[in-house]
């Protein structure tokens, strides 16, 4: 996983890094990357087949019994087909996407959840689907020297930020249990693979004061 400064450095860089580019094809790619990264350390879904699958009609809004409105995707992967809940800041990223295309920016959000569009979320400007999302990172990665932890020595890919969604998740006090629900796995994977919570991580919390 990454460490949360890692991250927010991760953050910061990828936000630089995605205005650059060469190419008009690197550039475009750059900036889908960009908002690929934040949704999934957002949202838990599982790198490739889960996040690439996902069309503008599987996401809506859900509103709870208090009129409250979260943001839901709809999935389907390895495990089946799941629901889940993203964190509020994925909105910003998924307008950055339907900013990109003049038959999408032409309408609200809002609106555009309503439709059920059939368009692939995951396309660059020019409408392709992306190829090699994984080889960009790595690059991304080894420019910013975050392509390996101090604690592992394997490289650093995008589904190291399923590790990191389900580690800050436990951080902040998520239940064990609902969190593998939302993630769609089970609570011993997340025990044993997905969770790096550390006693470093809560530190303050065990010294007391």
């Amino acid at each position: 996983t990454f460490s949360f400064q890692e991250y927010r450095l991760l953050h910061r860089r990828m936000r630089q890094w995605s205005k650059t580019g060469v190419r008009q094809k690197t550039l475009m790619k750059r900036e889908l990357l960009r908002d690929y990264v934040l949704i999934l350390s957002n949202t838990g879904i599982r790198h490739g087949t889960e996040m690439m699958n996902l069309k503008w009609k599987h996401i809506t809004w859900f509103e709870n019994e208090k009129g409250e409105r979260f943001i839901q995707f709809t999935v389907s992967g390895k495990t089946g087909n799941r629901q889940l809940i993203g964190r509020h800041s994925v909105v910003t990223p998924l307008k950055r996407i339907q900013s990109r295309f003049e038959d999408l920016k032409s309408v609200s959000f809002d609106d555009l959840l309503k439709f059920k569009c059939e368009e692939y979320v995951f396309r660059l400007s020019d409408g392709t689907i992306p190829k090699q999302l994984d080889k960009s990172f790595t690059q991304f990665l080894e420019k910013c020297d975050l392509l390996y932890g101090s604690t592992s020595e394997n490289p650093r890919t995008l589904y190291s930020l399923r590790h990191f969604y389900a580690t800050y998740q436990l951080f902040n006090g998520r239940n064990i249990h609902k969190l593998a629900i939302q993630m769609g796995t089970s609570v011993g994977m997340l025990e044993q693979h997905y969770s790096k919570l550390t006693p470093m991580l809560m530190a303050k919390e065990f010294a007391g004061d």
